[in-house]
């Protein structure tokens, strides 16, 4: 089965053809034909039949025995109670404690397993006790069934999130390899410390979707010192610190994997710099992503990343140096890989990875090969946002009220009330919830700070929005918010946590501090994401903001959204390298227009339509595609139909068929029916110094409007009168530089704008 693949983002395919590339990113869906539905099934331990769960110590006992407690609460489809693990030191020394569960169906291979827990009350105090943590995959439901898969999780990753959440759930999972339908966690004490932790339920969802990215690779044939170096700390405490096989991280054999180790938990910084394959001249573009494919035999987690710096360098010259929770970025890949990754502000050609700080967790580091990646490996794909053209409160939107404290003196040791102050409130919760998604339109939650004597000793705020659509077990799921001027920091971070939301309003998940994965956007606005990954279908996002009373923050919340992620891996060659594809409301039917850079034995192409996204898809139209070509196509079809539909936002994806009539499936887009509402659409964008720019406008009250483009200096570029309500209108191309085009009606009133980003490549 063949893969389609899909680029977009920011930087969209005049990058392709101003570049020729090392090599393209393709991040692939397993059986993609099977997986092509825009919602994939996800699995939960509440088996109906046969045997729900079994206590293994290690081997299977009766259920109920042993240590563990209510061992079907784990199993039983009921997400809010739980089963209890208990480590006894005294009576059970060396024997591990564990419980398996059986899920409702059989996940595929490239699945996530995992596992939801928390901490008791007990157990909390003794997060330190923890010995070896191991989840376990199994085919036809028991133990005693073939064992597919096992995954260590190291202590101290645990230790973080179980510290983290607090009284909070968190979860453990890996991405498979093989297909499961039962989860096994087992775990093994410190001799002469108990622990106890509690099981909510195991689950197998969804992977990410495909889609394309472009970029570099530290990928050479006969690499020498000239591509890599290694360095480690000498020193006495530093004996056994070092980077084993360095010469892996740049040879063309990308399974194989460099060493940073260390076996004492002291301040030794082994490091690993990498060239990256034929860059051009000037370095990776501005906005691309710097990082390195790493891993481990154990359990990474967003953890790490306290312990981890990466620095990218320009012929030879550091350029920037990044650590820490604020600006890197961890996604997980299958087979205990990951990405470690920022959004360069400057261009560069190589990158190094160094451990930093005490963090044991670290040990034993695997470093494939470094990459600068254009910025769609790392954006999320197939979006749902909290985007509604008038949003209403107390259906797509709740905020608190706000907070109110008494002020006042200490009399004798007695508080006497002199007056009052506000320490929390909401500011226009509607803006995130609306249809403006820009860096200016915002919800702020303030939990303002005082000097005055209060009662109060925390100040709390939330703002609760409904996503345009439903999330998925699988997705990303988060809220876009900036710490008012600035970026967040890890101690801003700490004051944050996301929840998500069933369609009755029930809380479903919730995370935060250390167990939100806080990503910098790319638009230069520091905006930043807060986010983890859902194992629950919902749909609402909640954040809350808890800060000290002496502590003033201003958090702006700017929409909602739930996301599928990108898996990276390489696939060479591609039949279709798509580099576009779109869906635009237009005249009261839908423009679907896609692009693909090559071809390969393609034959044609079908659009499908969904009504909902989550039933199944039906034939719209057929385009012959190109069959063998390495230039860039252009194809486009009208779904005339799509006006005469009950839905308010439809959802479409391509088929593309194969000359041997394999078929494989894009990711879905979709589109909202503005009915009467007056649309500009500006493409492409961003766009080339040589190409033409599109303007269409639909939905004019009356013919007499007028288009206008203005630099980013406020010069007037080009002014069209418009004689009808709909239409197309072309300009010439412009010098690099921002632009923005106002669509203005009959009498004068601005109705649409948007800006417009001209590149040199």
């Amino acid at each position: 089965m063949h893969a389609l693949s899909n680029y977009k983002g920011v930087f969209a395919a005049a990058r392709v053809a101003a570049f020729s590339l090392q090599v393209s990113l393709l991040i692939t869906v397993l059986a993609a034909g099977a997986w092509g539905q825009a919602v994939l099934p996800a699995y939960y331990s509440m088996g109906a039949t046969g045997t729900t769960y079994q206590v293994t110590q290690p081997s299977p006992q009766v259920a109920g025995s042993g240590n563990v407690a209510a061992g079907a609460n784990a199993a039983d489809g009921d997400f809010g109670t739980f089963a209890t693990l208990k480590v006894d030191a005294t009576a059970s020394v060396g024997v591990p404690v564990g419980l398996l569960l059986k899920l409702a169906g059989t996940a595929p291979a490239g699945y996530r397993a995992g596992v939801v827990l928390a901490n008791t009350a007990s157990g909390l105090a003794n997060v330190s006790a923890l010995g070896t943590v191991t989840l376990r995959t199994y085919l036809n439901g028991t133990a005693a069934a073939q064992q597919q898969e096992q995954k260590v999780v190291q202590a101290s990753v645990l230790q973080a999130l179980l510290l983290g959440a607090g009284t909070r759930s968190t979860q453990l999972e890996f991405s498979t390899t093989k297909p499961f339908d039962a989860v096994e966690i087992e775990f093994g004490g410190v001799v002469g410390i108990d622990y106890t932790t509690d099981i909510y339920y195991a689950y197998g969802v969804r992977p990410g979707v495909q889609t394309r990215a472009s970029g570099y690779i530290s990928r050479f044939a006969a690499p020498t010192g000239s591509e890599y170096a290694a360095a480690s700390t000498s020193g006495v405490l530093c004996v056994a610190t070092d980077v084993e096989n360095p010469a892996f991280v740049a040879d063309n054999d990308l399974a194989n994997f460099a060493l940073l180790y260390a076996t004492a938990s002291v301040a030794c910084n082994p490091s690993l710099r990498t060239k990256l394959a034929s860059v051009p001249i000037g370095g990776a573009p501005i906005g691309y992503y710097a990082g390195f494919v790493i891993g481990q035999q154990s359990l990474l987690d967003v953890s790490v990343l306290s312990g981890l710096q990466l620095t990218t360098y320009l012929n030879g010259v550091q350029q920037e140096e990044k650590t820490g929770l604020g600006v890197l970025d961890l996604t997980l890949l299958p087979n205990n890989k990951a990405q470690l990754a920022f959004a360069a502000t400057k261009t560069f050609d190589a990158v190094k990875i160094q451990r930093v700080g005490l963090l044991t967790a670290l040990d034993d580091l695997e470093v494939y090969y470094g990459f600068g990646l254009a910025p769609e490996a790392f954006q999320g794909i197939n979006p749902v946002l909290s985007n509604f053209g008038s949003p209403q409160a107390g259906t797509d939107y709740f905020n608190s009220s706000p907070q109110t404290v008494s002020t006042g003196v200490m009399v004798n040791n007695v508080f006497v009330a002199t007056g009052s102050a506000t320490l929390s409130s909401v500011t226009d919760p509607q803006k995130a919830a609306d249809a403006n998604i820009s860096s200016t339109d915002y919800a702020v939650l303030n939990t303002a700070g005082t000097n005055l004597l209060t009662l109060a000793n925390t100040a709390t705020a939330y703002l609760e929005v409904k996503l345009n659509g439903t999330g998925q077990a699988g997705n990303r799921v988060g809220m876009v918010v900036s710490n008012g001027e600035g970026l967040l920091d890890l101690d801003a971070l700490r004051r944050l946590t996301v929840s998500t939301y069933d369609a009755n309003n029930v809380i479903i998940e919730s995370k935060s501090g250390e167990q939100l994965l806080n990503v910098q956007l790319l638009d230069g606005s520091q905006r930043n994401k807060v986010s983890f990954m859902a194992s629950r279908k919902f749909s609402y996002v909640r954040l809350d903001v808890t800060s000290a009373a002496s502590v003033s923050s201003n958090t702006r919340v700017y929409y909602a959204f739930a996301e599928d992620v990108p898996l990276l891996s390489l696939q060479f060659p591609l039949p279709v390298e798509l580099t576009h594809f779109e869906a635009k409301w237009a005249g009261n039917a839908t423009e679907l227009r896609w692009a693909t850079a090559s071809e390969k034995n393609s034959r044609y192409f079908v659009v499908e339509r969904s009504a909902s996204g989550e039933s199944s898809y039906e034939a719209v139209g057929r385009v012959a595609a190109a069959g063998s070509s390495t230039s860039s196509r252009r194809y486009q079809l009208r779904d005339a139909e799509a006006g005469t539909l009950g839905a308010t936002r439809l959802y479409y994806r391509l088929r593309q068929v194969d000359a041997d009539g394999q078929e494989s499936f894009s990711p879905v887009v979709t589109v909202g029916k503005s009915m009467g509402v007056a649309q500009l659409e500006v493409y492409p964008n961003p766009v080339g110094t040589t190409q033409e720019v599109r303007l269409d406008f639909h939905n004019l009250s009356a013919p007499g409007g007028q288009l206008t483009t203005y630099a980013e200096t406020g010069q007037l570029v080009s002014q069209v009168l418009l004689a009808e309500t709909a239409g197309r209108v072309a300009l010439p191309a412009l010098r690099a530089g921002l632009y923005y085009v106002v669509l203005r009606d009959a009498t004068g009133q601005k109705v649409a704008g948007q800006r417009l980003v001209v590149s040199n490549h």
